[in-house]
């Protein structure tokens, strides 16, 4: 197998050094010439100044959703001008309705009418800074890789505005030339554009993006010629520090009253390169995680929400593929038991050092925990591109530290080597890797191996993704679902390779005319085998789903799972470990989404049928009332009747989730978040009020209060886990 990867990787390298870009039409036909200003202009959404009226407008927008049309209509119209330090951008978007508008949150872009600037600075047409801004006025900042898409976590200091009249509402954005990474010598950028124009249930983007791709991809994007290049910002520091104090009250201990204080810190190295400093960060306003209901017999993979891991985060976080990461940066600051420990400093050095060459450089230390040693962790990653195809490698080292000496043995070292190859219409991809670790007194068995293929048009999309993972291989920087095979009967983990082969085939058909505007129909399989060639798992799904003009939305699928299981394993607490034998079961999956424009929407989803030995039925309830623009509550209920023969047990396992957002403006937002799940025996209040005074500064007011629930002698109860109240401040210089 090992031999199989290497050879592949060969090829691959050499396919991707004699490919050359063949979509620069994109940049011939889709121009726009920028002048330079010496006017001033004033942020506030209107569109009066001087300035605006003798720069070029682009107009002509295509229609990109529900199906790809020449002349989307309502007109839109884009203007740019820069001056030394500032590129300023503008849009009049035509419009006979209303504006709809779901949340005046930050980031909340997709499900509001919107226009976003998708920039291209190095013309790699991989990677994007995304810059929009809803017809209400709340910001949207993102960054776009080829490889895992969207990171609308990240976030950086511009300013904008809009206007709303009868005919059209407008938009202003000023964007530091020193937040984008750039090439001091290139005069030519690339450049799309966004526009959600919901009432219609349209995207639309201002070149020509294939019907089979999602808007904001680089890849088709347009030109963005400068009458001269951009000049290097220099000196651009910025510190970030923050004051935190706070009441905390933990289970069976008195309350005590808590302060901390730290600063972050970036600096431009470079035009393209950016370091970040970290010293003793606290995470206490990023947003709770939403509590999940796990039905199956592993791990699952909660998303990264700290703002210091996020920026290029790419050039860590994509390596391997969905379910086994060598990287996962949600274990930093994690001890052995999955509790929070403090982090000391974290210094991450990210960016491009050539046009075509990005490199990654982190180091991060936490402090130790009553069952863990402090933990210096360090990650090096390089990755070069070649039109739209990529070779990467990273290193990665985990050392346990006693104060300030080093614990021998307590280590862990990871290598990563991959290709990837994707064609210049984006139609065809491909990719290989290798992984190793290296631990004390491990000397076999601690690789894994990656081989990917796809195929996507207007209409079909085709995937296989193969893995080959080996028992010992460990990544304590990262995450692997499959290999901790749980052992209910002896109470352990057993750790198992595995080779898994998923196949998915998907097809969409998009009418021009009537209410539907999209057909899809699906099929996957999933086969997983031991490492010595013996079944294991097999997992196959048949699905159909009709997507109306409406944004309504019916979905059907039939789902059958055959497995060998390999140890006892039981899903409620009350009753035997279901044994270890071969199992078939088959589902049956129905969901309905209804128009998520209108002020009240729901979404209801059911589920029935086998489960190993037993039976499983689900219900999903999901509603969402909304006060145009400055509220929303959602309340979420999930039923899940399992029963099983005999001793095995039968039970319910029940979650409920409530949201309500309050957005007094799009400066000032009240969230609030509400989970019961008797999985986990938890039930918590996070309720977060967030005030941004200034520019990318913020005073956060967040009450946390948590309770254990278990059952007592008088049913069920509930009793306080901890309870706290926090008042955190940080100011951006």
């Amino acid at each position: 197998m090992c031999q199989i990867i290497i050879l592949s990787l060969m090829i691959m390298a050499s396919h991707i050094c004699s490919a050359q870009p063949a979509v620069e039409d994109f940049k011939k036909v889709f121009r726009f010439d920028m002048t330079t200003t010496s006017s001033e202009i004033i942020i506030d959404g209107k569109l009066d100044e001087a300035a605006w009226q003798s720069t070029n407008v682009g107009s002509d927008f295509w229609q990109k959703v529900p199906y790809f049309a020449e002349g989307a209509d309502p007109r839109t119209e884009i203007r740019l001008t820069h001056d030394d330090h500032t590129l300023y951008v503008s849009a009049k978007c035509y419009q006979s309705k209303k504006p709809i508008i779901q949340s005046l949150k930050r980031d909340e872009y997709w499900d509001n009418d919107g226009i976003a600037i998708i920039l291209d600075p190095l013309n790699t047409r991989t990677n994007a800074f995304l810059f929009g801004v809803t017809a209400a006025g709340a910001q949207w900042d993102a960054l776009r890789s080829q490889t895992s898409g969207i990171n609308s976590d990240w976030s950086n200091k511009w300013s904008s505005a809009v206007h709303v009249t009868e005919e059209y509402w407008s938009m202003e954005m000023a964007i530091p030339l020193r937040i984008l990474r750039f090439d001091p010598t290139s005069t030519e950028w690339g450049m799309n554009f966004v526009r959600n124009n919901l009432n219609d249930s349209e995207y639309h983007n201002w070149t020509a993006v294939p019907e089979s791709f999602w808007p904001p991809d680089p890849a088709f994007a347009g030109s963005l010629v400068w009458n001269e290049a951009p000049k290097a910002s220099k000196g651009n520091f910025n510190l970030i520090p923050y004051v935190a104090g706070g009441i905390e009250k933990l289970k069976n201990e008195d309350s005590q009253f808590d302060s901390n204080a730290g600063l972050d810190a970036r600096a431009s190295i470079t035009s393209t390169l950016n370091l970040d400093l970290s010293i003793n960060p606290d995470f206490s306003n990023i947003e709770v995680d939403e509590l999940v209901t796990n039905l199956t017999r592993f791990n699952i993979f909660l998303p990264e929400k700290r703002t210091f891991f996020l920026e290029n985060s790419d050039l860590f976080a994509d390596f391997g593929v969905g379910g086994a990461r060598p990287f996962f940066s949600r274990t930093i600051g994690l001890d052995s038991k999955r509790q929070t420990v403090p982090i000391l400093y974290g210094m991450r050095l990210t960016g491009n050092v050539t046009p075509s060459s990005r490199i990654g450089v982190m180091n991060v230390h936490s402090l130790k925990s009553d069952n863990t040693a402090a933990q210096n962790q360090s990650a090096v990653s390089y990755q070069k591109r070649i039109g739209r195809s990529i070779i990467q490698g990273m290193f990665l080292n985990r050392q346990g530290f006693d104060g300030a000496k080093s614990i021998g043995g307590d280590y862990g070292r990871n290598t990563s080597l991959e290709a990837i190859y994707t064609s210049d219409n984006g139609q065809y991809t491909a990719a290989g890797s290798m992984h190793h670790s290296f631990k004390e007194n491990i000397n076999s068995d601690r690789g894994f191996y990656t081989a990917f293929a796809g195929f996507t048009n207007a209409s079909w999309e085709v995937f296989m993704d193969n893995v080959y993972m080996q028992k010992d291989y460990f990544a304590d920087m990262g995450f692997v679902a499959r290999i901790e095979n749980y052992d209910a009967i002896r109470d352990t983990v057993v750790r198992l390779g595995y080779i898994q082969n998923a196949t998915s085939i998907d097809y969409k058909y998009r009418p021009v005319g009537g209410n539907i505007a999209r057909h899809n129909f699906g099929f996957g399989n999933e086969i997983i085998l031991n490492t010595d060639g013996s079944f294991n798992e097999r997992n196959t799904d048949i699905g159909y789903t009709m997507v109306f003009r409406t944004r309504a939305e019916i979905a059907m699928s039939v789902s059958n799972t055959e497995l060998d299981l390999l140890f006892p394993f039981s899903f409620l607490s009350d009753g035997a470990p279901l044994p270890s034998q071969k199992y078939n079961f088959t589902f049956i999956n129905a969901r309905y989404q209804s128009d998520d424009r209108k002020a009240f929407s729901y979404s209801a989803e059911g589920r029935t049928g086998s489960f190993y030995n037993g039976s499983l039925h689900q219900l999903f309830l999901n509603t969402n009332f909304r006060v145009t623009p400055w509220g929303n509550l959602g309340i979420g209920y999930q039923h899940n009747e399992l029963s099983f023969p005999g001793e095995y047990g039968e039970g319910t396992i029940s979650a409920v989730l409530g949201k309500m957002e309050i957005g007094f403006n799009t400066n000032v937002l009240w969230t609030t978040l509400f989970q019961f799940q008797d999985q986990n025996e938890f039930m918590g209040i996070n309720s977060r009020l967030q005030w941004r005074f200034a520019p990318m500064s913020d005073i956060f007011l967040v009450y946390i209060d948590n309770y254990d629930v278990f059952n007592g002698a008088l049913g069920r109860q509930v009793e306080t886990n901890n309870r706290a109240l926090v008042c955190k401040v940080n100011y951006w210089y």
